[in-house]
């Protein structure tokens, strides 16, 4: 009996070290786990996922973003054109769940939307149409004890010309007469005529029809429970504010030259979120890749999203390609707590795309967005991708700014808040045709650097914070986009979205590589 009650106190005494401290205990793991999604292809039509041309889902999941529990413990991943979240579990080093999305009721009150560029004005109204909320970035929040995901539901669809595409107009498709018996009047110009809708959802019997019509994306913010179930959509909040806050950009890229030429397809465009508590609340901050400009929503009843403000640095009379139309198309969000900001004060890092610009807010207690400082590459270059996604290393004080035009890294000296100067910009041409992302953990620089061919294997490249090599670039799976590291510091995580070449004849599986920080910095 002593004997068993000595194994029986081992083994309470790792459980309790497993819940305390599960970090400490987690085993050994490799440089490199890839995990990828052949073990759910059986179940691609059963969980209603949107197919691509191979109808296959480990091939047509395209790893898009990644949250992680505070934990270290779980990951999910946005799977955009799947219109899912797939949940990793950390520990184990396997995926457990691919969640389906479901899609958004335009019907409903409450869910409006302007669904033509066509009719020259706003016009909000409900429409027997279908949003797939199809989420890009996806953000981890933690709400009385609870975890929540919030999506920013951009839409995305598989267009690949002659080779491929799911998109259709509503105007070129026959309408099942029992669905819409105002089938003429809906395929209007004015009406839904010009709406960009998905072909491969359209015809739910067969019969070569279209029995509804499913857009891409829910032009929302989502709050998601930890199993995936819709907590909370922020409807059509994000398209009313625009018509009310900057009506003569209302659903354009950015302009006022450009007014209304986002409506007949997913409107403002929320692809961004970041989220962060500030004066006790927990906010969202989503960035509106075509309107422009950041949403900050109170999310602390994650039940009941709150609108707090709307802040951009946009002029809309200038002509978008002058370098005077301000910051154009957020694509990376960055939130700095105040205890790690050069500031004090808490910071939200914007960076736009298409004008080549970040730009730094203060965030006030109140949760609204005040300028704080603002870089623009020099010289101007017009949506070339100078300014994707930012990453902050809070011991050097600095931004690195994946640069798409060069394909490599610019480095930022933000000590100073209001006067962001540039240090250096590293090439990575070393290593592939460039770098779609970036994050950094304890002075670590790692990149997601592309291969020459979009379909081959990509790298990680490890740098310091002063844009010299830190440690061998290690290999990961095709078109590596998004990463980050794990909040322990001990895994760096790599979306592999493995999208198809240009005329779909090599299509690569998606994946999530981990990689074992302590492994790949110790390599020579």
């Amino acid at each position: 009996m002593r004997a068993v009650n000595r194994l029986s106190l081992a083994a309470l005494t790792l459980s309790l070290l497993l819940t305390a401290c599960p970090q400490t205990v987690t085993p050994d793991r490799p440089l490199v786990t890839t995990l990828d999604f052949r073990a759910f292809d059986a179940q691609q039509g059963t969980l209603g996922l949107r197919p691509g041309k191979s109808r296959v889902l480990s091939l047509d999941a395209e790893p898009e973003y990644i949250a992680v529990s505070p934990d270290s413990r779980r990951a999910d991943v946005t799977l955009q054109e799947s219109n899912a979240v797939a949940t990793l579990d950390l520990a184990l080093g396997r995926v457990t769940a691919i969640r389906p999305l479901g899609l958004k009721d335009h019907r409903l009150a409450g869910n409006t939307l302007d669904a033509s560029d066509r009719d020259g004005k706003i016009n909000l109204q409900t429409w027997p149409v279908q949003g797939a909320y199809m989420p890009d970035a996806i953000a981890h929040i933690s709400v009385g004890g609870r975890s929540y995901l919030l999506t920013a539901n951009e839409g995305d669809s598989r267009d690949y010309g002659a080779a491929f595409s799911d998109e259709v107009r509503v105007g070129a498709l026959t309408l099942d007469p029992a669905a819409f018996p105002d089938a003429a009047a809906l395929k209007a110009a004015a009406a839904l005529g010009r709406l960009t809708v998905s072909s491969v959802d359209a015809d739910t019997d067969g019969d070569g029809d279209a029995d509804r019509l499913v857009a891409f994306g829910a032009r929302s913010l989502s709050v998601w429970d930890a199993d995936l179930g819709r907590v909370a959509d922020t409807g059509d909040l994000i398209e009313r504010k625009m018509a009310e806050l900057t009506p003569a950009t209302f659903n354009s890229d950015g302009t006022a030259s450009t007014f209304d030429t986002r409506s007949d397809n997913k409107g403002p465009e929320p692809e961004g979120v970041a989220s962060g508590v500030v004066g006790g609340k927990t906010l969202a901050f989503v960035g509106l890749e075509r309107t422009g400009g950041i949403v900050v929503l109170d999310v602390s009843a994650p039940a009941n999203p709150v609108f707090v403000d709307y802040a951009h640095q946009i002029t809309p009379a200038a002509a978008p390609e002058s370098g005077l139309a301000g910051d154009l198309a957020p694509e990376g969000l960055l939130f700095i707590p105040a205890a790690d900001s050069p500031s004090g004060k808490a910071l939200l890092v914007a960076s736009h795309e298409v004008s080549g610009s970040v730009t730094l807010y203060a965030v006030e207690d109140s949760g609204k967005l005040t300028l704080a400082g603002r870089y623009q590459a020099s010289p101007y270059v017009y949506n070339k991708g100078v300014a994707e996604i930012s990453a902050y290393d809070k011991l050097s004080r600095r931004l690195f700014v994946v640069n798409g035009n060069t394909g490599g890294l610019d480095i930022l000296n933000i000590a100073n808040v209001a006067q962001p100067t540039l240090l250096a910009s590293v090439s990575l041409a070393a290593y592939g045709k460039g770098a779609n992302s970036v994050a950094v953990s304890g002075g670590v620089v790692a990149l997601a650097v592309e291969a020459a061919v979009k379909t081959d294997p990509g790298q990680v490249v490890f740098l310091n914070a002063d844009g010299s090599l830190r440690a061998p670039p290690v290999t990961v799976g095709a078109q590596p986009d998004m990463l980050t590291f794990t909040p322990d510091g001990r895994s760096l995580l790599v979306a592999n979205e493995g999208e198809p070449s240009a005329d779909y004849t090599v299509d690569p599986a998606g994946s999530v590589s981990i990689i074992n920080v302590a492994r790949a910095l110790a390599a020579k």
